[in-house]
């Protein structure tokens, strides 16, 4: 089942405090409307009832979609500095769940399910829309870093992110966005055909991919923070 809990969201615009729910966990084979609402980005989308300002609580949840083999652990986007004590907790929580500790029911479907850890609203509907485009997440990290080191004006900063926003057959769009706020500061769009390319020759990304595996965060960003 999915869970939330009341908590009030103090409005950054007039300082008013609001009633909102805040989700503990989400379980999207029992209610599909809610992965729907993480794609188009209404997910946990309030307003502020005294100006208006839209109200979006920072993220603490866990996401199980058996049907699609998924379980993620969702924190919020500035807390990915510290990437390696939150992952070494998301294992845990996984091992209690689905892993090793786990009931004999819970370890049978920990075998179809496959556990990610994501910081951020933007980070948990790029591993969605990885489903839902039959795209494997560690080679869409290797493509993102090969389109970081091909693009020289890249924003790349510590409040920064880059991430898939859609595709199709054709083409894959992404977004650099500001972490913060989820705005979009540029975006552009690169054939399928680069991701498959990479798909395609795993020998060539064999370093790099090592460096994932194993990991509940696949995110290139944790090489940018390796040392925190």
């Amino acid at each position: 089942m999915s869970i939330f809990h009341a908590v009030r969201a103090i409005c950054s615009h007039c300082g008013a405090r609001n009633e909102v729910e805040r989700t503990a966990s989400v379980n999207a084979d029992r209610a599909p409307e809610l992965r729907e609402a993480i794609l188009d980005g209404t997910f946990q989308r309030e307003v502020c009832a005294k100006c208006g300002t839209v109200l979006r609580l920072p993220p603490h949840l866990t996401y199980l979609d058996v049907a699609r083999g998924q379980w993620l652990m969702v924190e919020p986007a500035d807390s990915i500095g510290h990437w390696k004590d939150v992952e070494a907790a998301a294992r845990k929580t996984w091992q209690r769940t689905f892993g090793a500790d786990a009931t004999p029911q819970g370890r049978e479907l920990g075998k179809t399910m496959e556990a990610r850890l994501v910081f951020g609203w933007t980070a948990l509907r790029e591993k969605l829309l990885c489903r839902e485009l039959a795209l494997d997440d560690v080679t869409l990290e290797m493509l993102k870093l090969d389109l970081i080191r091909d693009l020289g004006n890249a924003p790349i900063a510590d409040q920064t992110e880059l991430r898939l926003r859609g595709g199709d057959a054709g083409a894959l769009r992404f977004d650099w966005l500001e972490l913060a706020s989820e705005r979009a500061l540029e975006g552009f769009e690169v054939p399928r055909s680069a991701y498959d390319e990479i798909a395609a020759d795993p020998d060539e990304w064999a370093e790099l991919r090592a460096r994932f595996d194993g990991a509940l965060l696949v995110d290139w960003r944790r090489l940018m923070f390796a040392g925190v």
